[in-house]
Protein backbone atom coordinates (compact mmCIF):
# COMPACT_ATOMS: atom_id res chain seq x y z
CA UNK A 1 0.00 0.00 0.00
CA UNK A 2 1.09 3.90 -1.06
CA UNK A 3 2.03 5.79 2.06
CA UNK A 4 3.78 9.16 1.45
CA UNK A 5 5.19 11.43 4.11
CA UNK A 6 3.21 12.22 6.80
CA UNK A 7 2.18 16.08 7.42
CA UNK A 8 5.40 16.38 9.82
CA UNK A 9 7.84 15.91 7.09
CA UNK A 10 5.76 16.68 4.16
CA UNK A 11 6.80 19.84 2.59
CA UNK A 12 3.34 19.99 -0.07
CA UNK A 13 6.11 20.44 -2.68
CA UNK A 14 3.90 18.51 -4.86
CA UNK A 15 6.28 16.20 -6.59
CA UNK A 16 4.07 13.11 -5.69
CA UNK A 17 1.35 14.43 -7.08
CA UNK A 18 2.66 15.39 -10.88
CA UNK A 19 4.64 12.31 -11.14
CA UNK A 20 1.59 10.11 -11.26
CA UNK A 21 0.65 9.27 -14.18
CA UNK A 22 -2.91 7.97 -13.21
CA UNK A 23 -4.02 11.32 -11.96
CA UNK A 24 -4.64 9.51 -8.14
CA UNK A 25 -3.13 11.95 -6.08
CA UNK A 26 -4.93 15.61 -5.55
CA UNK A 27 -3.33 18.15 -3.70
CA UNK A 28 -5.90 19.76 -1.03
CA UNK A 29 -6.10 22.01 1.39
CA UNK A 30 -6.70 20.75 4.99
CA UNK A 31 -8.27 22.03 8.17
CA UNK A 32 -5.45 24.69 8.65
CA UNK A 33 -5.03 25.61 4.90
CA UNK A 34 -1.70 23.89 3.74
CA UNK A 35 -1.90 21.55 0.91
CA UNK A 36 -1.87 17.82 1.38
CA UNK A 37 -1.77 14.79 -1.28
CA UNK A 38 -4.97 13.01 -1.17
CA UNK A 39 -4.90 9.45 -2.97
CA UNK A 40 -7.73 8.10 -5.35
CA UNK A 41 -7.56 4.46 -4.20
CA UNK A 42 -9.62 3.80 -7.03
CA UNK A 43 -7.16 5.22 -9.71
CA UNK A 44 -3.75 4.56 -7.97
CA UNK A 45 -2.41 1.66 -9.33
CA UNK A 46 0.89 1.14 -6.88
CA UNK A 47 3.71 1.89 -9.07
CA UNK A 48 5.18 3.30 -6.21
CA UNK A 49 6.49 6.65 -8.50
CA UNK A 50 4.89 8.72 -6.50
CA UNK A 51 7.15 7.37 -3.44
CA UNK A 52 9.98 7.01 -5.40
CA UNK A 53 9.89 10.85 -6.25
CA UNK A 54 8.84 12.56 -3.17
CA UNK A 55 12.21 14.26 -1.66
CA UNK A 56 11.30 13.85 1.83
CA UNK A 57 11.50 9.87 1.58
CA UNK A 58 14.20 10.13 -0.45
CA UNK A 59 17.04 12.95 0.30
CA UNK A 60 18.37 14.53 -3.51
CA UNK A 61 21.99 13.89 -3.61
CA UNK A 62 23.65 17.11 -2.17
CA UNK A 63 26.15 18.91 -4.43
CA UNK A 64 30.12 19.71 -4.39
CA UNK A 65 29.94 22.16 -2.07
CA UNK A 66 34.02 23.41 -2.91
CA UNK A 67 32.88 25.70 -5.13
CA UNK A 68 30.24 27.69 -3.40
CA UNK A 69 30.71 31.68 -3.12
CA UNK A 70 29.43 34.01 -1.46
CA UNK A 71 28.31 37.32 -3.25
CA UNK A 72 26.59 40.81 -2.35
CA UNK A 73 24.59 42.48 -4.77
CA UNK A 74 22.09 45.61 -5.17
CA UNK A 75 20.09 46.41 -8.21
CA UNK A 76 19.58 49.92 -8.31
CA UNK A 77 16.63 50.09 -10.56
CA UNK A 78 14.72 46.94 -9.46
CA UNK A 79 15.91 46.81 -6.01
CA UNK A 80 12.65 49.31 -5.35
CA UNK A 81 10.41 47.03 -7.51
CA UNK A 82 11.49 43.37 -5.74
CA UNK A 83 12.35 42.66 -2.20
CA UNK A 84 15.82 43.25 -0.76
CA UNK A 85 18.15 44.15 -3.53
CA UNK A 86 16.59 42.49 -5.87
CA UNK A 87 18.88 39.59 -7.37
CA UNK A 88 15.91 37.55 -8.70
CA UNK A 89 14.95 40.33 -10.98
CA UNK A 90 18.80 40.00 -12.00
CA UNK A 91 18.77 36.39 -12.97
CA UNK A 92 15.05 36.40 -14.19
CA UNK A 93 16.26 39.10 -16.59
CA UNK A 94 19.67 37.51 -18.03
CA UNK A 95 17.24 34.48 -18.70
CA UNK A 96 14.46 36.16 -20.22
CA UNK A 97 17.17 37.45 -22.36
CA UNK A 98 18.13 34.28 -23.85
CA UNK A 99 14.99 33.83 -24.97
CA UNK A 100 13.90 31.73 -21.45
CA UNK A 101 11.41 31.17 -19.40
CA UNK A 102 10.94 32.01 -15.47
CA UNK A 103 8.87 30.37 -13.07
CA UNK A 104 7.84 32.27 -9.84
CA UNK A 105 5.13 32.93 -7.10
CA UNK A 106 2.90 35.37 -7.94
CA UNK A 107 -0.99 36.39 -6.54
CA UNK A 108 -3.82 35.81 -7.57
CA UNK A 109 -6.79 37.79 -7.02
CA UNK A 110 -7.86 36.17 -4.41
CA UNK A 111 -4.49 36.59 -2.48
CA UNK A 112 -3.77 32.61 -3.09
CA UNK A 113 -0.40 32.19 -3.97
CA UNK A 114 0.78 30.24 -6.81
CA UNK A 115 3.68 29.64 -9.79
CA UNK A 116 3.04 30.90 -12.87
CA UNK A 117 5.48 31.17 -15.44
CA UNK A 118 6.77 34.42 -17.52
CA UNK A 119 8.40 35.18 -20.48
CA UNK A 120 8.68 38.95 -20.85
CA UNK A 121 10.01 41.57 -19.03
CA UNK A 122 7.09 42.79 -18.73
CA UNK A 123 5.51 40.30 -17.29
CA UNK A 124 8.29 39.71 -14.37
CA UNK A 125 6.29 42.13 -12.15
CA UNK A 126 3.70 39.80 -11.47
CA UNK A 127 6.43 37.63 -9.63
CA UNK A 128 8.41 40.36 -7.72
CA UNK A 129 7.99 41.34 -4.28
CA UNK A 130 7.80 39.01 -1.18
CA UNK A 131 5.05 36.90 -0.39
CA UNK A 132 4.58 35.04 3.26
CA UNK A 133 2.15 32.27 2.25
CA UNK A 134 2.80 28.90 0.71
CA UNK A 135 2.64 29.05 -3.11
CA UNK A 136 0.82 26.40 -4.78
CA UNK A 137 3.35 24.79 -7.32
CA UNK A 138 0.06 23.50 -9.35
CA UNK A 139 1.50 21.71 -12.77
CA UNK A 140 4.91 23.51 -12.78
CA UNK A 141 7.25 20.79 -12.55
CA UNK A 142 5.59 19.16 -15.65
CA UNK A 143 5.90 22.07 -17.57
CA UNK A 144 9.21 22.56 -17.00
CA UNK A 145 10.29 19.43 -17.95
CA UNK A 146 8.45 20.03 -21.48
CA UNK A 147 10.19 23.22 -21.79
CA UNK A 148 13.74 21.56 -21.05
CA UNK A 149 13.03 18.71 -23.32
CA UNK A 150 12.44 21.26 -26.24
CA UNK A 151 16.10 22.66 -24.88
CA UNK A 152 14.83 26.22 -23.53
CA UNK A 153 16.36 27.37 -20.86
CA UNK A 154 14.48 27.60 -17.59
CA UNK A 155 14.87 29.69 -14.30
CA UNK A 156 12.94 28.79 -11.43
CA UNK A 157 12.44 30.04 -8.30
CA UNK A 158 11.10 28.97 -5.21
CA UNK A 159 11.69 27.64 -1.66
CA UNK A 160 14.67 25.34 -0.93
CA UNK A 161 11.84 22.23 -0.44
CA UNK A 162 10.31 23.69 -3.81
CA UNK A 163 13.35 23.28 -5.91
CA UNK A 164 14.23 19.93 -4.05
CA UNK A 165 10.48 18.75 -5.30
CA UNK A 166 11.35 20.01 -9.23
CA UNK A 167 14.91 17.63 -8.69
CA UNK A 168 12.89 14.91 -7.34
CA UNK A 169 10.64 15.05 -9.95
CA UNK A 170 13.48 15.10 -12.94
CA UNK A 171 15.26 12.17 -11.12
CA UNK A 172 17.95 14.29 -9.59
CA UNK A 173 18.87 15.31 -12.97
CA UNK A 174 19.98 19.06 -13.22
CA UNK A 175 20.11 19.77 -16.91
CA UNK A 176 22.92 22.11 -16.64
CA UNK A 177 22.93 25.22 -19.14
CA UNK A 178 19.91 24.57 -19.28
CA UNK A 179 17.67 24.49 -15.60
CA UNK A 180 18.99 27.36 -13.29
CA UNK A 181 17.13 27.07 -9.73
CA UNK A 182 16.96 29.92 -6.95
CA UNK A 183 16.41 28.63 -3.91
CA UNK A 184 14.92 31.20 -1.04
CA UNK A 185 16.58 31.12 2.55
CA UNK A 186 13.17 31.33 4.47
CA UNK A 187 11.98 31.04 7.82
CA UNK A 188 8.63 28.60 7.09
CA UNK A 189 5.82 29.07 5.29
CA UNK A 190 2.38 29.83 6.59
CA UNK A 191 -0.73 28.79 4.91
CA UNK A 192 -3.49 30.09 2.31
CA UNK A 193 -5.69 29.42 4.82
CA UNK A 194 -4.54 31.18 7.53
CA UNK A 195 -3.63 34.51 5.47
CA UNK A 196 -7.08 34.28 4.02
CA UNK A 197 -8.87 34.26 7.60
CA UNK A 198 -6.55 37.01 8.47
CA UNK A 199 -7.45 39.35 5.75
CA UNK A 200 -11.61 38.84 6.55
CA UNK A 201 -11.00 39.78 10.30
CA UNK A 202 -8.72 42.81 8.69
CA UNK A 203 -12.32 43.57 6.62
CA UNK A 204 -14.41 43.46 9.97
CA UNK A 205 -11.92 45.86 11.33
CA UNK A 206 -11.85 48.78 8.80
CA UNK A 207 -14.83 47.90 6.32
CA UNK A 208 -17.54 45.89 8.67
CA UNK A 209 -20.20 46.77 6.71
CA UNK A 210 -18.57 46.42 3.44
CA UNK A 211 -18.39 50.41 2.81
CA UNK A 212 -15.07 50.42 1.65
CA UNK A 213 -15.43 46.93 -1.16
CA UNK A 214 -13.38 44.61 -0.40
CA UNK A 215 -9.52 44.39 -0.33
CA UNK A 216 -8.03 44.88 -3.54
CA UNK A 217 -4.08 45.36 -2.33
CA UNK A 218 -1.84 43.81 -0.01
CA UNK A 219 2.32 44.94 0.76
CA UNK A 220 3.81 42.43 3.27
CA UNK A 221 7.10 45.11 2.95
CA UNK A 222 8.12 48.04 1.47
CA UNK A 223 9.72 47.04 -1.61
CA UNK A 224 12.03 50.20 -1.46
CA UNK A 225 13.72 48.93 1.44
CA UNK A 226 14.66 46.65 4.37
CA UNK A 227 11.65 47.38 6.26
CA UNK A 228 8.75 45.13 7.23
CA UNK A 229 5.67 47.26 6.93
CA UNK A 230 2.66 45.55 5.98
CA UNK A 231 -0.14 47.66 4.72
CA UNK A 232 -3.59 46.69 3.43
CA UNK A 233 -6.07 49.05 0.48
CA UNK A 234 -9.28 48.62 -0.20
CA UNK A 235 -11.41 49.53 -3.45
CA UNK A 236 -12.70 52.89 -2.05
CA UNK A 237 -9.17 53.72 0.36
CA UNK A 238 -5.71 54.71 -0.02
CA UNK A 239 -2.78 52.27 1.09
CA UNK A 240 -3.03 51.66 5.49
CA UNK A 241 -0.53 50.59 7.13
CA UNK A 242 -1.02 47.74 9.69
CA UNK A 243 -0.40 48.33 13.17
CA UNK A 244 -0.44 46.36 16.50
CA UNK A 245 -2.40 43.46 16.27
CA UNK A 246 -3.75 44.34 13.01
CA UNK A 247 -0.46 43.14 11.96
CA UNK A 248 -1.02 39.78 13.81
CA UNK A 249 0.02 37.80 10.85
CA UNK A 250 3.42 38.88 10.10
CA UNK A 251 3.88 39.01 13.96
CA UNK A 252 2.95 35.18 14.32
CA UNK A 253 5.13 34.30 11.19
CA UNK A 254 8.55 36.01 12.94
CA UNK A 255 7.46 33.87 16.01
CA UNK A 256 7.06 31.17 13.68
CA UNK A 257 3.83 30.19 15.33
CA UNK A 258 2.06 29.81 12.11
CA UNK A 259 4.12 27.38 9.76
CA UNK A 260 3.90 24.22 8.40
CA UNK A 261 4.78 21.19 10.28
CA UNK A 262 7.55 20.13 8.10
CA UNK A 263 9.30 23.67 8.33
CA UNK A 264 10.38 22.71 11.84
CA UNK A 265 12.38 19.59 10.26
CA UNK A 266 13.48 21.23 7.37
CA UNK A 267 16.78 19.53 5.90
CA UNK A 268 17.72 22.82 3.83
CA UNK A 269 18.14 25.13 6.53
CA UNK A 270 21.80 25.37 6.35
CA UNK A 271 24.89 25.76 3.57
CA UNK A 272 24.19 23.12 1.64
CA UNK A 273 21.76 24.39 -0.47
CA UNK A 274 19.50 22.15 -3.31
CA UNK A 275 19.09 25.14 -5.80
CA UNK A 276 21.80 26.64 -8.54
CA UNK A 277 21.85 29.68 -6.40
CA UNK A 278 20.40 30.63 -3.19
CA UNK A 279 19.17 34.21 -2.21
CA UNK A 280 17.91 35.98 0.90
CA UNK A 281 18.22 39.58 2.69
CA UNK A 282 21.89 40.15 3.43
CA UNK A 283 21.17 40.70 6.83
CA UNK A 284 24.66 42.11 8.89
CA UNK A 285 26.71 43.29 5.69
CA UNK A 286 29.32 45.17 6.81
CA UNK A 287 29.53 44.50 10.21
CA UNK A 288 31.44 41.90 11.05
CA UNK A 289 35.06 42.89 10.05
CA UNK A 290 34.65 43.90 6.36
CA UNK A 291 33.31 47.11 5.37
CA UNK A 292 30.88 47.14 2.82
CA UNK A 293 30.69 50.89 0.94
CA UNK A 294 27.74 50.77 -0.56
CA UNK A 295 24.59 52.39 0.47
CA UNK A 296 22.41 49.74 2.27
CA UNK A 297 19.25 51.69 2.76
CA UNK A 298 17.28 50.07 -0.11
CA UNK A 299 18.13 46.46 0.84
CA UNK A 300 21.41 44.07 -0.56
CA UNK A 301 20.66 40.42 -1.34
CA UNK A 302 22.95 37.79 -0.95
CA UNK A 303 23.69 35.75 -3.37
CA UNK A 304 25.25 32.27 -2.69
CA UNK A 305 26.27 30.64 -5.71
CA UNK A 306 26.54 26.93 -4.75
CA UNK A 307 27.73 25.63 -8.21
CA UNK A 308 30.43 27.95 -9.30
CA UNK A 309 28.58 28.84 -11.95
CA UNK A 310 29.08 33.15 -11.45
CA UNK A 311 33.01 33.78 -12.70
CA UNK A 312 31.17 32.18 -16.28
CA UNK A 313 28.63 34.90 -16.08
CA UNK A 314 29.71 37.76 -13.76
CA UNK A 315 30.96 40.12 -16.64
CA UNK A 316 27.18 39.37 -17.94
CA UNK A 317 25.27 40.10 -15.08
CA UNK A 318 27.47 43.12 -13.82
CA UNK A 319 26.02 45.23 -16.90
CA UNK A 320 22.75 45.33 -14.37
CA UNK A 321 23.78 44.83 -10.91
CA UNK A 322 26.60 45.66 -8.37
CA UNK A 323 27.71 42.06 -7.17
CA UNK A 324 30.84 41.80 -4.71
CA UNK A 325 31.87 38.66 -3.79
CA UNK A 326 32.09 38.35 0.30
CA UNK A 327 33.78 36.01 2.90
CA UNK A 328 30.85 33.29 3.85
CA UNK A 329 31.00 33.74 7.91
CA UNK A 330 29.73 37.30 7.08
CA UNK A 331 27.15 35.89 4.80
CA UNK A 332 25.95 33.45 7.27
CA UNK A 333 26.55 34.99 10.62
CA UNK A 334 23.24 36.97 11.07
CA UNK A 335 21.54 34.02 8.69
CA UNK A 336 19.50 31.95 11.54
CA UNK A 337 18.02 29.88 8.65
CA UNK A 338 20.97 29.12 7.19
CA UNK A 339 21.79 27.65 10.42
CA UNK A 340 19.23 25.08 11.34
CA UNK A 341 15.01 25.11 11.39
CA UNK A 342 12.79 26.97 13.74
CA UNK A 343 12.06 25.68 16.80
CA UNK A 344 8.58 24.48 17.30
CA UNK A 345 6.60 26.17 20.20
CA UNK A 346 3.83 24.94 21.69
CA UNK A 347 1.43 27.78 20.29
CA UNK A 348 1.87 26.18 17.14
CA UNK A 349 -0.53 23.77 18.78
CA UNK A 350 -3.71 25.72 18.09
CA UNK A 351 -2.58 29.27 16.37
CA UNK A 352 -3.35 28.23 12.87
CA UNK A 353 -6.63 27.29 13.74
CA UNK A 354 -7.35 30.41 15.76
CA UNK A 355 -5.86 32.43 12.70
CA UNK A 356 -8.41 31.22 10.78
CA UNK A 357 -10.99 30.82 13.27
CA UNK A 358 -13.92 34.10 12.12
CA UNK A 359 -14.95 34.14 15.72
CA UNK A 360 -11.68 35.45 17.13
CA UNK A 361 -10.54 38.80 16.77
CA UNK A 362 -7.23 40.01 15.89
CA UNK A 363 -6.71 41.25 19.45
CA UNK A 364 -7.89 38.57 20.77
CA UNK A 365 -5.77 36.58 19.18
CA UNK A 366 -2.66 38.54 19.57
CA UNK A 367 -3.36 38.89 23.51
CA UNK A 368 -3.75 34.90 23.19
CA UNK A 369 -0.06 34.73 21.70
CA UNK A 370 1.79 37.77 23.11
CA UNK A 371 1.79 39.74 20.01
CA UNK A 372 1.73 43.40 19.81
CA UNK A 373 -1.62 44.49 20.70
CA UNK A 374 -1.83 47.73 22.94
CA UNK A 375 -0.76 50.94 21.78
CA UNK A 376 1.82 52.18 24.94
CA UNK A 377 3.45 55.72 25.56
CA UNK A 378 6.68 54.05 23.92
CA UNK A 379 4.85 52.73 20.94
CA UNK A 380 2.78 56.44 20.11
CA UNK A 381 6.96 57.56 20.00
CA UNK A 382 8.25 55.31 18.31
CA UNK A 383 5.16 55.40 15.78
CA UNK A 384 5.73 59.45 15.41
CA UNK A 385 9.12 59.70 15.00
CA UNK A 386 8.97 57.24 12.11
CA UNK A 387 6.22 58.67 10.48
CA UNK A 388 8.46 62.02 10.32
CA UNK A 389 10.89 60.20 8.76
CA UNK A 390 8.79 58.82 6.12
CA UNK A 391 6.86 62.00 5.51
CA UNK A 392 10.34 63.56 5.23
CA UNK A 393 11.94 60.82 3.12
CA UNK A 394 14.84 60.65 5.85
CA UNK A 395 14.34 57.02 5.84
CA UNK A 396 17.13 55.92 3.56
CA UNK A 397 19.64 58.22 5.77
CA UNK A 398 17.93 57.02 9.07
CA UNK A 399 18.08 53.25 7.81
CA UNK A 400 21.86 53.35 6.92
CA UNK A 401 23.12 55.53 10.24
CA UNK A 402 21.14 52.44 12.19
CA UNK A 403 22.33 49.91 9.97
CA UNK A 404 25.91 50.47 10.21
CA UNK A 405 26.33 51.57 13.81
CA UNK A 406 23.62 49.10 14.98
CA UNK A 407 25.43 45.92 16.94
Amino acid sequence: MIKLADKYHCTGCAACAQSCTHAAITMLYDEEGFLQPHIDNDKCVECGLCQKHCPELNHIKRLDYTNQRFYALINDEDCKKSSSGGAFSVFAKWILRQGGIVYGAATTGDFEVKHICVETINELEELRGSKYVQSAIGETYRQIREQLRNNRKVLFSGTGCQVGGLYAFLNGKRYEGLLYTMDLVCHGVPSYGAFKGYLEKIKKIHSPNGELRNIEGFRFRKLDSWSIVPAVKFSKSKWRILDLSENAFMDAFFKGITFRESCFNCQYCNTQRIGTFTIADFWGIGRHGLKFKRNVSSGVSLLIDNVGLMPSILDELRGMAYIEERPKDEAVCEQVNLKSPMKRLPARNTAVKDLIDPLISLEEFSKRYSLPYKATLKWYVQKVVKDLIYVFGLYNVYKTIIYKFEK
